[in-house]
């Protein structure tokens, strides 16, 4: 069995989306000197301890910097796979798989060139002063960094999402930051190459953005957290549900109710038939 997860706000936190730090909730990542990122102690453990029974695969649209500053993952928890830059680069043993890098340039190929996609993002409004920096992930996707959300005019934004999507771009608006992401380059994609390769039958997911939709909607059992740009996708149905499992608890508490589930599946013996 796989266990496919999100990782940030769905298993680890920043620190301004957590009330304490102590024995219970621990430094997960720090970077330039500064504390960024934490997870429950009882995740970490169960995270570390569920591995002969289940394969543990962080799906990040992070970067690969930016997923190997999160030493708790990458140097104890130690997962065999790794699917970083959104599903545009799988970690095999901390190594690129070249063979999927190759599928996936082949892939990009086909879509729009990114060059392109800028210019008529940058267009499309009025007014740009709301953006601090646009920059192009591992030569993959967008993110972009904003100087204030609540100058961004949300009709012109919806008009690019429109045109994005008619063009096999995805659009997804999370926290402090936009991605603009080409179809293509989707964490389920990668996720699926895995399964294929290692012959496991079975997927459990975990996410809370528009970018986990894919491996939430293709697992055999899924979970979103009860909060986030997902989580209010859902409740409003701009998208649709299906299988997936809203989580009891909303912010690092998720992270808990969601390892939990992952373990009590591992040892139901109802999950087979499913």
């Amino acid at each position: 069995m796989i266990f496919a997860s999100d990782l940030d706000r769905t298993l680890i936190y920043s620190k301004k989306l957590i009330d304490h730090v102590g024995e219970d909730i621990v430094l997960v990542e720090r970077y330039n000197g500064k504390d960024l990122s934490f997870m429950k102690r009882t995740v970490i453990d169960k995270l570390g301890t569920m591995r002969e029974k289940i394969m543990f695969i962080p799906v990040t649209t992070r970067t690969i910097d930016q997923y190997n500053r999160i030493f708790m993952i990458k140097d104890c928890i130690k997962p065999k796979y790794a699917v970083v830059s959104n599903g545009g680069n799988i970690l095999k043993n901390g190594e690129i798989d070249k063979d999927w890098r190759n599928i996936i340039e082949k892939k990009i190929e086909r879509v729009i060139h990114y060059k392109f996609v800028q210019k008529r993002f940058l267009e499309s409004f009025k007014d740009v002063s709301w953006i601090n920096k646009m920059i192009l992930r591992d030569k993959l996707f967008f993110s972009i960094h904003f100087n204030d959300r609540d100058k961004i005019n949300l009709d012109e934004l919806n008009k690019f999402k429109e045109w994005a999507e008619a063009n096999h771009w995805n659009v997804s608006l999370q926290g402090r930051k936009l991605y603009i992401v080409p179809s293509a380059v989707n964490k389920w994609d990668a996720v699926l190459y895995i399964k294929q390769k290692e012959r496991i039958d079975k997927v459990v997911s975990a996410g809370d953005s528009l970018l986990d939709y894919p491996i939430l909607i293709n697992a055999d059992y899924s979970m979103c957290a009860s909060h986030g740009e997902l989580f209010k996708m859902i409740q409003d149905k701009i998208i649709n549900k299906e299988h997936i499992v809203l989580t009891n608890s909303m912010g690092i508490d998720a992270s808990e109710e969601i390892v939990n589930n992952v373990v009590n599946l591992s040892g139901d013996s109802s999950w087979n038939n499913i």
